[in-house]
């Protein structure tokens, strides 16, 4: 009996190389290689000190960012590695496209609003909001370095239910976990500054639609859930919020608030896909780690 030759699989095809100095393509961001874009972020990366603690950095292979080196829980990764939370990363750059009218809410240093405001286009509309000072106006120079300044808008506020004056808290050295306090926290004035409140319905007036926003607040989400009730009657934006039951008043009320717009409530995992969850999961006492919802009154994510 004649034998039959084994069958021979051609091996898979390997990715080209990852390049040091190669510029990342947003479509490297939109893939689904995780692995791959962060390496070709960390092989871009580059840094320039610019004195008087102020670092030039390379973001993501395309972006130049103004930080600050006393930095120890953000800037000092963005150094290194040239990127921030790749899931996110890539969820973002996969959710929003030209033309969009997006808002970054605790834009910090502006890494997302760099994102955001390529991916919308000369026509699209980007609305970023940060509290603490010397980080707006840093945040403003970083965007205007990179030929967004003409489709930006820059608030130096704290987003909340209503507008008026609150206090920040600084952590040294940690100013992406700068946070609104009263009482008892904000009895030792050292590291506080006195900040504007605006509510986002307010500074979303002028705006004829919204898209898109990411919330991320160290808990003044309720609050600024609150202030963007008449937003999304008007648009029903899609929308990324960071959620810990731990730092919530009411977290089970605030989630039944959700529900009402959004009645599917979607968590992002670290594979940058959305999958449903419930609010037994959500409000698990076991677990208090920060999690990313995704709301969107499509009920199912949305693709490019």
């Amino acid at each position: 009996m004649k034998k039959m030759s084994p069958t021979v699989i051609p091996p898979a095809p390997l990715p080209p190389p990852v390049v040091a100095g190669a510029i990342l393509e947003l479509d490297d961001l939109r893939s689904h290689d995780r692995y791959r874009a962060e390496c070709m972020s960390r092989a871009a990366t580059q840094t320039v000190y610019l004195g008087n603690a102020t670092v030039l950095a390379r973001v993501l292979g395309r972006y130049k960012a103004y930080l600050d080196t006393r930095d120890r829980g953000f800037a000092a990764h963005l150094m290194l590695d040239g990127y921030w939370e790749m899931w996110l990363t890539q969820f973002i750059a996969r959710r929003i496209v030209p033309g969009m009218h997006v808002v970054d809410v605790g834009a910090n240093f502006g890494y997302y609003s760099l994102l955001m405001g390529d991916l919308i286009g000369s026509s699209g509309r980007l609305l970023s909001v940060e509290p603490n000072p010397p980080v707006a106006e840093m945040l403003r120079k970083t965007l205007e370095l990179n030929g967004f300044a003409a489709r930006s808008t820059i608030v130096a506020a704290a987003a909340g239910a209503v507008d008026g004056v609150g206090s920040l808290l600084v952590p040294e050295g940690e100013p992406k976990n700068a946070m609104l306090v009263n009482g008892p926290d904000a009895q030792d004035d050292r590291g506080l500054v006195a900040v504007p409140i605006r509510s986002l319905d307010r500074l979303l007036d002028p705006f004829e639609r919204v898209d898109f926003l990411k919330i991320d607040a160290e808990g003044a989400e309720e609050d600024i859930m609150t202030g963007l009730g008449e937003t999304i009657a008007r648009c029903k934006p899609q929308i990324i919020l960071e959620f810990n039951p731990g730092r919530c008043r009411d977290p089970r009320a605030l989630l039944a608030r959700l529900r009402d717009p959004y009645p599917l409530l979607q968590c992002l995992g670290y594979d940058a896909e959305v999958e449903a969850v419930s609010d037994e999961t959500l409000l698990d006492p076991t677990n208090q780690e920060d999690r990313l919802l995704y709301l969107d009154d499509a009920g199912t994510p949305r693709s490019i």
